[in-house]
């Protein structure tokens, strides 16, 4: 799914689009909001951006949205969706956030509903056709998923400028069951008759995947890594991140080399039979940390004290100290 995004997403920029990602994370599902907010954040980050270094229409572009936004919004609309969109401050220079109005730290939810649906509107307003993509909705809490493809969709769709905006979503379906807050939205946007929705139902991994992911990569017909796709995909019980991090382990074992006397890769295929695999991902992953080097696996240790994410700035801190994780990733 991210590359089948990846490449949706670079075509429509290339015919001028405003396209913004945003995912969610396992574990994270507090911050969902957080998420959503960013999503809006890196759209005004594009339009500042290109304010100062984009093409002659983007700077015009970037101009009317700015003008838009200041239009539709008072000063201290601006200084409360300031809060939760910084960048909103590098688009629009007389935002001041030292008013009063601008104090209050926690905004209501139909409060952020109302300022985001008008940042967006206000954007759409300038005929640039705009794509908004969040991945992993699966773990995204139930509140942001009422925001997002509750209240600031329907908002959307009663503009006259709807057949601008386009909003992926990206799931997985064996991770939603029916209990889940999107199982019950997702049949609510289906049913809806002023939203119009499409589904894309990408397919498991396959042998033939397999196949030609092992011959792109090394370069050699179909006919000739026929055995060694076999064995693989067995062994990785047709999991693509398990095959890859399998392929990527007999590479560093040397099962596969190349073979400078026959100018191609090779691999030992006695060596392929017999390599042993876990029963999942993860105890693979784990298996194969300890061929990384002692001071690469302490970094890995302390960083994953700071949970899912780390910002440069404890990054930053850490570099200064004794334990400083920068220096086993060198």
């Amino acid at each position: 799914k991210s590359y089948l995004l990846n490449k949706c997403g670079e075509f429509l920029s290339t015919q001028g689009w405003v396209v913004v990602r945003e995912k969610f994370d396992r574990g994270l599902e507090h911050n969902s909001q957080g998420v959503v907010c960013s999503l809006f954040d890196k759209a005004a980050k594009v339009l500042a951006d290109m304010k100062v270094g984009g093409s002659r229409q983007d700077a015009e572009y970037s101009l009317r949205a700015r003008k838009a936004l200041s239009d539709s919004l008072d000063i201290a609309s601006l200084c409360y969706l300031a809060q939760v969109v910084p960048n909103l401050l590098h688009l629009i220079d007389d935002i001041d956030m030292k008013t009063p109005q601008s104090i209050e730290a926690n905004l209501s939810q139909w409060k952020l509903v109302f300022l985001l649906c008008q940042f967006l509107n206000a954007l759409l307003n300038n005929n640039r056709p705009i794509m908004l993509i969040l991945d992993d909705l699966q773990w995204a809490e139930a509140l942001a998923i009422e925001l997002v493809l509750g209240e600031i969709l329907e908002s959307i769709e009663k503009q006259n400028n709807a057949h601008l905006f386009l909003f992926i979503g990206l799931y997985r379906d064996d991770e939603v069951s029916i209990y889940h807050p999107l199982f019950a939205k997702i049949n609510c946007l289906h049913e809806s008759s002023n939203i119009n929705t499409t589904d894309i139902q990408l397919s498991a991994f396959s042998k033939n995947d397999l196949v030609n992911m092992i011959s792109n990569e090394l370069k050699l017909p179909k006919r000739l890594i026929g055995e060694l796709s076999d064995v693989v995909y067995k062994k990785s019980s047709d999991h693509i991140f398990f095959a890859v991090e399998l392929l990527n382990s007999m590479v560093r074992g040397s099962t596969i080399y190349f073979s400078m006397s026959r100018r191609q890769f090779h691999w030992k295929l006695d060596r392929v039979y017999s390599l042993k695999t876990d029963e999942t991902v993860a105890t693979f992953i784990i298996s194969t940390l300890s061929t990384l080097h002692p001071d690469a696996l302490k970094a890995l240790q302390i960083l994953s004290c700071c949970g899912f994410h780390t910002d440069v700035a404890v990054l930053e801190l850490l570099e200064e100290s004794d334990i400083s994780p920068c220096r086993g990733i060198r």
